[in-house]
Parts: C-alpha cells; structure tokens; sequence
C-alpha cells in the first residue's frame, strides 16, 4: 500500500484490505513497515499516542475474520518509541518484536530506540513465524536465529527504489541459507525522500519465487505449503551441518 500523511486514510485502506482478505479466505495478511504513520514524524506521535484503538481494532478483526495480521507501529515505551512489529492472531496480540536493526545512513536512529530480543510468534493457525523488519534484512544472523524455529519468516518493509534489487537478492538469500519461505512485504509510492517500488515477493525453501507483484497498491497472495520445508529439511539437511564459531 501506499503510505499518506493521513493516517485515519491509512487505516481505512488497511481494513478494506482485511476485508478483502477475508472473502478470499487468507489466513495470514502481511502490511508494509510503519504501514499507518509512515515515517511522518507528526505521524509517528499520534499513531504511538493512539495506539491502543489500532491495537483492539485489528484484535477484534483478526478474532472475527480468522485471519493473522502482522504489521509494524511506533510503540512509546518510557522514555523511547520503538519501530514495532505485531503479531495478531484469535483476537489478540501474540508477539511484538521491536526492529533490532536501524539504518542510520536515513535517519532512522533519529526516531526510533532498538529493539534487542529475536521474535518467533507461535500461531495456532499458521505455526510459527519469524518476524523482522526491513533493513534487518541485510543482518542474516537474524534469519538463521528465528528459522531454526520457524517454517516461514516475513519482512514487513519500507524499501527504496534505488536499492530494489539488494532486497530481491536478500530475500532469495535468506529463504536458500534457512531453507524456509521468506515473505516480503515492501510499500509502494513516494515521500519527501524515497520512491517505493512495492516488488513485494514470497521465495520457498528451494529460493524459487512464488509470488511476485508489481508496483501498484493491492491486495496479491497465494498458497503456501508449510510442510515442504520439513520435507526438504529432511531430505537436504544443511541446517544439521552448521558450525557455530567466533573469530
């Protein structure tokens, strides 16, 4: 989706999108990074302020609509606001992981504190899922950490036009070395600073794309068949045959 300066506009779009979702009955639906508040500072302080509406609103959907949802806040926590991602599942929340990795190149650690802790949400409907953030990404210590646990980790993103092909070339990447599937969700339009190409992508355990959109703002899926990791885990085992050593 597109991210306004409106967030009330934001929101809406977000629950027409789980309305959608749910007549073609999906059971996981994947929004970009920040996908309410944008990187709009005004934005961010409101969104963070008003959280706990957003909060019951989309427990309450995925409660009523049998659909996991995952997508990222500002959460206000003391003194600091962390760029959050939440994890809803039979009404309510069951993982926040705040974004470890920040890019300072643009500004990022300007806004937002790091998170410090790996996430795995542990859901009744999907299994379990990894959980990371945009420019987390490029860390694959990250991926190798949740995917010892998990079938599938998702990338809710903000990703930039100029760097479009980086993010392809790591979501591959991170599905091959884990040989999980790797769901990456990337906005699509422009702000002050960055165009955003959308691209958003689903690459299986093997590194082969199973879904691949294209700029426009909407609502794209497919089927994802959780038991060809365990399959290909067990006739191929590289994750067996790690090494863990320090230098």
């Amino acid at each position: 989706m597109d991210i306004l300066r409106d967030f009330d506009q934001n929101f809406e779009k977000a629950k027409r999108a789980i309305l959608e979702a749910n007549k073609n009955d999906l059971k996981l639906l994947v929004f970009p990074e920040t996908f309410i508040s944008g990187y709009y500072k005004s934005s961010i302080k409101k969104v963070s302020d008003r959280l706990s509406y957003y909060f019951d609103q989309l427990c309450f959907m995925s409660r009523e609509y049998k659909i996991d949802i995952y997508g990222t806040f500002p959460l206000k926590e003391n003194a600091n606001i962390y760029n959050c991602g939440f994890y809803f599942s039979e009404g309510s929340c069951i993982a926040r992981y705040k974004k470890i990795h920040l890019i300072e190149v643009m500004g990022e650690k300007d806004i937002f504190s790091e998170g410090k802790e790996a996430v795995v949400a542990e859901s009744n409907l999907i299994g379990r899922v990894g959980l990371a953030i945009c420019y987390d990404l490029r860390f694959p210590e990250l991926f190798r950490k949740v995917s010892i646990n998990s079938k599938v980790t998702i990338v809710s993103a903000m990703w930039p036009k100029t760097r479009i092909e980086h993010w392809k070339t790591l979501l591959r990447a991170r599905s091959i070395e884990n040989q999980c599937f790797v769901i990456g969700v990337n906005r699509v339009g422009s702000d002050k600073n960055n165009l955003y190409p959308g691209n958003s992508l689903i690459f299986d355990p093997y590194g082969t794309p199973i879904l691949e959109c294209d700029n426009l703002e909407g609502l794209y899926f497919c089927d994802v068949d959780l038991s060809v990791v365990e399959r290909f885990r067990k006739d191929f085992n590289v994750l067996a045959d790690r090494r863990i050593f320090s230098l």
